[in-house]
């Protein structure tokens, strides 16, 4: 009787190893890497991959504003599912590692953080690690770029640099210069004050003095660049996903950019916008919809790895729209 126990217990372990091959995996945990820059400091990284064990692409994912860790980051923790059958990379900012837990992410910063962050300080570290990881016997070259609010400002200038298959912008505008959202968002009587510390961050772009979250240094690097013409730079297909009722990224600068392919006779860019929603895709109601949003995104990158950009007819650029 206690071999046949042992039998049928030895056969439920058999079927249930069975069935957990069968099932479709999640992905695993991250690995955490460091490497050196140039100026010999600590670059944080990490590498999540699929279960399956054949070659895979990347989907490298830009977060936005903040000393959070990206590993942390439960935003990334969605936008990771969107290409399943990738690797994830992850780049931390200057300054951050993967232990930091700050109390608020714009203020418990480093110090290194406030003198070094910059978003083309981002786009130089996420370059390296690419470069790093070219030749890998995992990827097979595929190439997907996620960013979100600051985020996609580093997608646009990573475009022309790394070439991807596809490129998706999330709640970042890109279509005007910061100076130009920032005036258009505070009060009048605010003004003056912002054009006064913008003024001070061209003339001083080395400085770490700190203005509104951000060094000078940061601000001289974002102040009158408009993101959208590094992507014009690039033949890039991209996506970009806009609110109407973002206090961030206003419409007005996602339809700048809309605009300005179009003005260039350009076919490679998708426009979604999304009326009633804010810079976290919740509608006037409260409702967050990105879990919808990044499920469509999904879709939209299936078909673009499939298919290509889209392409223009009889010269006319075609945007699709929500």
């Amino acid at each position: 009787m206690m071999n046949l126990f042992r039998l049928k217990a030895i056969k439920v372990v058999l079927i249930n190893i069975l069935l957990l091959i069968s099932l479709p995996m999640a992905h695993a945990e991250f690995i955490k890497n460091t490497s050196k820059r140039p100026d010999t400091s600590t670059l944080y990284w990490s590498l999540e991959f699929p279960a399956h064990s054949e070659s895979h692409g990347l989907l490298l994912i830009a977060q936005g504003s903040g000393c959070l860790p990206a590993i942390k980051n439960k935003t990334v923790q969605q936008v990771k599912k969107i290409v399943p059958k990738f690797a994830v990379l992850l780049v931390e900012k200057y300054g951050v590692t993967h232990a930091d837990g700050p109390n608020d992410q714009f203020k418990d910063c480093s110090q290194a953080y406030v003198t070094n962050h910059t978003v083309e300080q981002r786009t130089r570290d996420i370059v390296q690690i690419v470069e790093e990881l070219k030749g890998a016997d995992w990827w097979n070259g595929k190439l997907v770029l996620f960013g979100g609010s600051e985020g996609g400002d580093v997608v646009a200038r990573l475009a022309p640099k790394l070439n991807p298959d596809a490129a998706v912008v999330f709640s970042s505008g890109l279509g005007q210069s910061f100076a130009e959202v920032l005036k258009s968002l505070v009060p009048p009587h605010v003004a003056t004050e912002v054009d006064a510390k913008l003024a001070y961050a061209r003339t001083n772009p080395e400085s770490v003095e700190v203005w509104g979250g951000n060094s000078m240094r940061w601000w001289a690097d974002v102040v009158d660049r408009v993101p959208v013409n590094d992507l014009l730079d690039s033949h890039v297909p991209v996506l970009l996903i806009q609110g109407t009722e973002d206090k961030s990224s206003p419409v007005s600068s996602g339809r700048a950019a809309r605009d300005a392919y179009t003005n260039a006779g350009r076919c490679e860019l998708t426009y979604w916008e999304y009326p009633g929603y804010d810079h976290y895709m919740t509608d006037i109601d409260g409702v967050n919809h990105r879990r919808e949003v990044f499920e469509r995104v999904a879709g939209w990158i299936e078909n673009t790895l499939l298919n290509g950009a889209p392409r223009c007819i009889s010269g006319v650029k075609k945007i699709e729209s929500n």
